[in-house]
């Protein structure tokens, strides 16, 4: 878990907007706090549940899993890139790979997807033992669903 300023700060420092010799400026760590609650907002759309907390100021405690940490500072960095472009460089290739696979394994890890109910093809055989007459039908119906 970490805060929210740290994990902005790595963020831009993967586009060259942050180091020690020259450190991001309040306004930018603001900016950046805004672009990190809107991003894990996101994310909750898309069902990524991953339990962060919502930041009121820079400075609190994101609360987000060790094994995210990682992806959400790569995103964050490809989402705050237009913001902080430095004489026309684009993030990196190698940025947005690394960015796009972990967000994959986040979603993979921590993503919810509801399973909708089986429909069958009009084929598939109800089962053994049914008769075989005009009344009663082998197999299922045009659009059946399996119980269960």
């Amino acid at each position: 878990m970490s805060s929210g300023t740290s994990i902005i700060q790595a963020a831009l420092r993967n586009i060259g907007a942050h180091s020690s010799m020259s450190p991001a400026s309040p306004e930018s760590i603001e900016i950046g706090r805004n672009y990190l609650n809107s991003m894990l907002e996101m994310w909750l759309s898309e069902q990524i549940k991953i339990g962060t907390t919502p930041l009121d100021a820079p400075g609190d405690e994101l609360n987000e899993p060790d094994d995210c940490r990682n992806g959400i500072i790569s995103n964050l960095s490809i989402e705050l890139s237009p913001q902080f472009d430095n004489g026309g460089n684009a993030p990196s290739a190698q940025l947005n790979r690394l960015a796009s696979t972990q967000k994959r394994a986040i979603e993979r890890i921590y993503g919810t997807h509801t399973v909708p109910k089986l429909t069958v093809s009009s084929t598939l055989p109800r089962g053994s033992g049914n008769r075989r007459d005009r009344f009663h039908s082998v197999y299922f119906d045009e659009g059946g669903k399996l119980d269960g």
